[in-house]
């Protein structure tokens, strides 16, 4: 295999146990020394693996002197060019790109009706933009929130990255190139929308979608001041008819 210096850098622990369990399943593990890593700020625990927490721009020559490929696996850390340039960085992206690049792909894609899938691309300078070595749509239907479109979205990276893992080892692998720069949506976009403005006009759908967008199981993320000046959350419970359920 070309590539036998592998470092997968997450901060989703999830994600991180599913794509190792792929590895052992696949036995690469034997033929190649894998690496795990997550971001200072990450709590990531795996039983008796040790996650090392790295921060990028700090340890930018040890990354290139000790792996020839980087695998981003939901990575919050920006990968700076000269990271880039000098080691093989592939991302696995819980978007559909070009569209709605950055984050939270699958918020956006409620609200702006743009597709929401998986894709593992070669990384560049830009955010989410380099060649598509894989990618597949997922369905988002009207009942969906952020957490149930994220969901199905996890499991699509995990059956793309099971194809394609051993043909990015041995770099025979084909690219496709995105339609267009498509679109992004930064950590400030986020923000913005989680403040709901009581005092603006919204159609139903409109009001609808963005809750949905912003239902994601525990989490906080949308709110709204009242009137004595309190911080008050809000989430939306969405159920499919049942017919056998019925009264």
């Amino acid at each position: 295999m070309i590539y036998n210096k592998v470092l997968i850098f997450s901060d989703n622990p999830f994600l991180l146990e599913k794509l190792l369990e792929i590895i052992k399943e696949k036995k690469i593990d034997k033929l190649i020394n894998f690496k795990i890593a997550s971001s200072p700020f990450s709590n990531i625990m795996l039983g008796s693996l040790k996650v090392e927490k790295i921060n990028i721009i700090d340890n930018l020559d040890y990354l290139i002197n000790n792996f020839n490929l980087i695998i981003s696996a939901h990575c919050k850390q920006i990968f700076p060019s000269e990271l880039i340039e000098k080691v093989k960085c592939i991302n696995i992206h819980p978007g559909l790109n070009p569209f709605n690049r950055g984050w939270y792909p699958q918020v956006f894609s409620i609200i702006n009706k743009l597709p929401v899938g998986a894709t593992i691309h070669e990384m560049d300078d830009e955010i989410d933009h380099g060649h598509i070595i894989i990618q597949k749509e997922v369905q988002c239907h009207s009942y969906d929130t952020s957490e149930t479109v994220y969901n199905r979205v996890l499991e699509m990276e995990l059956i793309l990255f099971e194809q394609v893992i051993e043909k990015i080892l041995n770099n025979k692998y084909d690219i496709t190139t995105p339609v267009s720069d498509g679109n992004i949506n930064l950590k400030s976009d986020f923000n913005e929308i989680c403040n709901i403005d009581l005092k603006k006009d919204y159609t139903g759908q409109e009001f609808i979608d963005l809750l949905r967008a912003l239902t994601h199981g525990n989490y906080n993320n949308a709110y709204f001041y009242d009137e004595d000046g309190n911080k008050i959350f809000v989430k939306i419970s969405l159920q499919k008819e049942n017919y056998e359920n019925k009264f």
